[in-house]
């Protein structure tokens, strides 16, 4: 009994370990993916190299309309063609769900939503929290990964990266 409880304990860990290295953290290229926005508009992460991305990865939560009232602050405040602000619902929700959540926002964005209807970018970030920010640089490698974070300390950190 004591060595399958030890074989466990072996398994469990490895599996720990390699879940952990799968999560791309700063450092890491950000994995490409390609998707469509509510409004019609197709988008590559792979096409927006020379830019930096400041991205949101979201479900249907306060939380996550919080924070986008957050990346408006950034996107008003930073006004430069150098900068993508994009928001990617990664629970699967269709066009319906997600526009009839925008319409709740105490006030409208002026960013585009995108669907991921088979999570796959949910699966290549290995997403846990909710919301989950990225910020990529021009050369597409991911500089920061945190949970919400405020535009006060996003705007200052992505001017240092234009």
């Amino acid at each position: 009994m004591k060595k399958i409880m030890i074989c466990m304990i072996l398994v469990l860990g490895m599996t720990q370990v390699a879940l952990a290295g799968a999560v791309p953290q700063p450092g890491d290229p950000a994995p490409d993916f390609s998707l469509i926005s509510t409004a019609g508009e197709k988008i590559t992460l792979s096409q927006l190299k020379g830019k930096v991305v400041l991205m949101g990865m979201f479900h249907i939560c306060v939380p996550c309309m919080n924070q986008a009232m957050e990346f408006e602050k950034v996107r008003d405040a930073l006004k430069t063609d150098k900068l993508v602000v994009i928001w990617i619902n990664t629970s699967g929700n269709d066009k319906a769900a997600v526009e009839k959540y925008l319409a709740g926002f105490p006030k409208s964005v002026n960013f585009p939503y995108f669907l991921d209807p088979q999570t796959t970018v949910h699966k290549a970030y290995s997403q846990r929290d909710m919301p989950t920010i990225l910020v990529i640089d021009s050369k597409g490698v991911i500089r920061a990964r945190s949970p919400s974070v405020g535009a006060d300390q996003l705007i200052p950190y992505i001017k240092k990266l234009l």
